[in-house]
C-alpha cells in the first residue's frame, strides 16, 4: 500500500468517495506517469498561480524588482513551452 491508498481509505472513510478516487488513481501511477500527467498541462495553471504568488510577494517584499518579477514569470512560461517535466527535474 502506498501514501496514495492511504489518503483513498481516509477520504472513504470520510465520505468523500469522488476524492478517494483520484487517491486511487494516483496509486495506480508509475515512473514517468506523473511526468506525463504535468506535461498534459492539467497543471500548468495552478503552477503558473503559485509562481505568480512567489513572484508578487518577492516583489512586495523588495527582493525582486518589477522588471526580475516579470522575467522569472516569462521565463517559467517560456519553460513550459520548451521543456517536458522530466528534463525539467532531472537538471534540479
Amino acid at each position: 500500500m502506498n501514501g496514495f491508498s492511504v489518503l483513498a481509505q481516509t477520504h472513504r472513510k470520510a465520505g468523500q468517495e469522488h476524492v478517494a478516487d483520484l487517491y486511487d488513481f494516483l496509486g495506480t501511477c508509475k515512473g514517468d506517469d506523473f511526468y506525463k500527467l504535468f506535461d498534459s498541462s492539467a497543471f500548468n495553471e495552478i503552477t503558473m498561480c503559485y509562481v505568480r504568488r512567489a513572484v508578487r510577494e518577492l516583489a512586495d517584499e523588495g527582493t525582486l524588482d518589477d522588471e526580475q518579477a516579470t522575467a522569472v514569470r516569462n521565463r517559467v512560461s517560456l519553460l513550459f513551452d520548451e521543456m517536458q517535466a522530466k528534463e525539467v527535474c532531472e537538471g534540479c
